[in-house]
């Protein structure tokens, strides 16, 4: 029963790393499509923040999932407050999204100069706290002592690599290509793992 729960785990990730390509995919073509047709106004609730909201759901699963292996096979608990404050920041971040989509809607016609400004600002803060706590994670991963192998260590790797390039800001195009790969990794964990602690 439990190898199916994180097989299920595993599928979702896989499912997560095939989403957010689409995603970024068809976020850019809704948002040329609406400074296009709709005179830069927006669009309120597209395709793009239905695939948002799927990906957001799953992202909170895979690292609810993910603690709860560490707990399990490991007896390991010293990410849970990290996981919890990335599922926070994630939570808060589409939530600060969704207001402000709200807002340029309702404000109609608005500053756009003004509008940019607060949405960079909103932007780099949540890149920036995001990236904070993927390296806090990556880091406490790769100081642990115990056999983890070699899949949770190289999520470890990639989640920092990640991290650091939502640090910069600028770097976080690369961010973005690093994240399905995480995901690809983080299901290797999910569908491999077991057999790595059973022959360790």
């Amino acid at each position: 029963m439990e190898e199916d729960k994180y097989t299920l785990a595993g599928w979702l990730a896989v499912a997560q790393a095939a989403l957010l390509p689409v995603l970024v995919v068809v976020a850019i073509i809704e948002g040329v499509a609406a400074a296009k047709l709709l005179r830069n106004r927006g669009l309120f609730f597209g395709f793009s923040d239905l695939l948002m909201l799927v990906s957001s759901v799953l992202a909170v699963y895979l690292l609810l999932m993910f603690r709860k292996l560490l707990r399990e096979r490991y007896g390991y608990h010293d990410l849970d407050l990290l996981i919890m404050l990335s599922i926070w920041c994630l939570i808060m971040s589409q939530a600060v999204q969704i207001a402000l989509s709200v807002l340029l809607w309702v404000l109609w016609p608005v500053d756009q100069i003004l509008f940019a400004i607060v949405y960079v600002v909103f932007l780099t803060g949540a890149l920036v706290t995001t990236g904070i706590v993927d390296i806090l994670i990556a880091v406490k991963l790769l100081k642990v002592k115990e056999n983890f192998g070699e899949y949770i260590r190289g999520f470890a790797y990639v989640t920092m690599a990640a991290g650091i390039c939502e640090v910069s800001v600028l770097l976080c195009p690369f961010a973005f290509l690093l994240m399905p790969v995480s995901m690809i990794i983080l299901a290797l964990v999910f569908f491999r793992d077991q057999r790595e602690v059973e022959f360790v």
